[in-house]
């Protein structure tokens, strides 16, 4: 079967077809060169139960600029991108598959999907911890082999199994595509520091203001923290963070000034919660320094290789602190985080954190802009939705 973009797909097509021979264009990356190759190809067959999807935006994560720039490893030509917005084109199977909430999946429908799919009976999964599943897989971070997964290609597969969302449609797609990512996360670390402690009424320090940390300092305001303190050494992302509910912010990079004037917003007794988003050693130590006896550090930063940490046994339990790690997030953050945005999206500016967008064909320049230019996130436009 032969469809070219934008082609309306019928009910009788899709019982009929495996959606075999689509053209699809793909940026895959080089690892060994480091750079992004063209790939034009014909899909092969689908599978029972996946859903072929037309991408309509990708954001590019800051783990995808590692990987680019080499401190992350990845599939050498696999397509990147796990940000994703996407239109259903149709599926392989018998039976119409299901979204997250029960409800047909319909051809035309404007969805996103986790970004981690489990298999939902090994021992993480029994145990509430699916995205460390013994057979993990995730979008945006396998090898093509002729079923594009990530969201740098005209169309994405969609595993088996796949959670799969519907998009509100007052959301946009800049505006959604990060919630599979950096949404998601900062609600399934807000679930996770509720576990121990309160969130209502406390003091929460958020270190980087960065998308999670912004998105960490919008959900902690609706949650009802009395304070939020966001840290960051770059003074225009930490003024961004006031319009994000960010309470106070502070702009330093030197530990002593930071812990003073943390020092003077408790009355001497620290934070509630502190919460790291950058993920360096600095970053971390501010928080473990910075948190009130029994108090509690939520760590999500730091996702690629660092110096070690001192952490003194007799201080954390003298001080009776809480200290957890956090990797990823389960289906139901997702469905939390679609949930806080459509409540939100006009109380905070999240439209305006893509810095600028780019078509499909020029993702060198993307990334380069991105990394150069620094801004919260930048979105890359398939040609063929262009």
């Amino acid at each position: 079967m032969s469809i070219s973009a934008g082609t309306s797909v019928t009910q009788s097509d899709l019982e009929s077809e495996s959606f075999a021979d689509v053209p699809n264009v793909a940026m895959e990356f080089d690892s060994s060169e480091r750079r992004f190759v063209e790939s034009k190809s014909k899909l092969e067959p689908l599978l029972e139960g996946q859903v072929l999807v037309r991408v309509l935006c990708c954001t590019l994560c800051g783990s995808d600029l590692h990987t680019v720039s080499g401190r992350r490893s990845g599939h050498n030509r696999g397509v990147l991108g796990h940000e994703i917005v996407g239109e259903v084109v149709g599926w392989c199977g018998e039976f119409t598959p299901m979204d997250y909430h029960g409800a047909p999946l319909q051809v035309g429908q404007r969805i996103t999907w986790a970004m981690s799919v489990g298999c939902e009976h090994c021992f993480y999964c029994d145990n509430d911890l699916n995205q460390k599943c013994d057979s993990l897989f995730k979008y945006g971070h396998e090898a093509n082999d002729g079923h594009p997964t990530g969201g740098l290609s005209e169309y994405c597969v969609l595993v088996a199994g796949t959670p799969i969302f519907p998009v509100p449609d007052a959301l946009s797609n800049e505006v959604v595509a990060p919630v599979n990512c950096a949404t998601a996360t900062v609600s399934a670390a807000l679930r996770l520091v509720n576990q121990t402690h309160q969130i209502k009424g406390s003091t929460v320090l958020v270190v980087g203001a960065g998308m999670l940390g912004l998105t960490a300092a919008a959900q902690l305001s609706e949650a009802g923290a009395t304070r939020v303190v966001v840290a960051d050494p770059n003074a225009d992302r930490a003024k961004l963070a006031q319009s994000f509910g960010a309470t106070d912010v502070i702009v330093t990079e030197t530990a002593e000034e930071r812990h003073l004037k943390l020092q003077e917003l408790t009355d001497g007794r620290g934070v509630d919660v502190a919460i790291d988003f950058a993920g360096m050693t600095t970053a971390v130590e501010a928080c473990l320094q910075s948190v009130r006896m029994g108090g509690c550090v939520m760590l999500v930063g730091s996702v690629f290789p660092s110096d070690p940490v001192p952490l003194y046994p007799e201080q954390a339990v003298r001080r009776m602190l809480t200290i957890r790690g956090l990797h990823n997030y389960l289906p139901r953050d997702l469905d939390d985080g679609l949930r806080f945005l459509e409540r939100n999206h006009h109380r905070f500016p999240f439209e305006s954190l893509v810095g600028r967008s780019f078509p499909l064909s020029e993702v060198d320049q993307a990334f380069e802009y991105a990394m150069q230019e620094r801004p919260v996130r930048v979105a890359v436009y398939p040609s063929s939705t262009d």
